[in-house]
């Protein structure tokens, strides 16, 4: 009988703690949404398949699973090299966002445009910075 109960309290605490990580994913989506749309939804348009084709689509699962390049193009921009010479700038870097606000905003556009939603800390943040 004490096995059961022991059984069903660890059970519930963790329910717990799972549905309080879920409460936490939808947050940060919830904030990333409201940055995209201060920060990004000017270019990449509010369905993410960017301005009349000037800026880059967000739809692409490659990218959106890449921790790593959104960290880095969110932070530092993003250049691509010109036919005749030259870089042109594809993105601005968006430095000034905070941690949380750049978590955010990659919790948002992988859970609407990628498989699953990718979620970063702020500490891997800080460390591209």
């Amino acid at each position: 009988m004490k096995f059961r109960v022991l059984t069903a309290l660890l059970l519930a605490v963790f329910s717990l703690e799972s549905a309080a990580s879920g409460q936490e994913t939808r947050d940060l989506v919830g904030f990333g949404a409201l940055t995209f749309a201060d920060n990004c939804k000017k270019c990449h348009q509010i369905d993410g398949y960017g301005e009349e084709a000037l800026y880059p689509s967000l739809r692409d699962p490659a990218l959106l699973a890449n921790k790593k390049l959104l960290i880095e193009t969110l932070l530092h921009g993003r250049s691509a090299p010109r036919r005749n010479g030259g870089e042109e700038d594809l993105m601005p870097a968006l430095e000034f966002l905070t941690d949380r606000e750049i978590s955010a905003i990659i919790a948002f556009i992988s859970n609407t445009w990628g498989d699953e939603v990718l979620l970063v800390s702020e500490e891997e943040i800080k460390a591209a910075r």
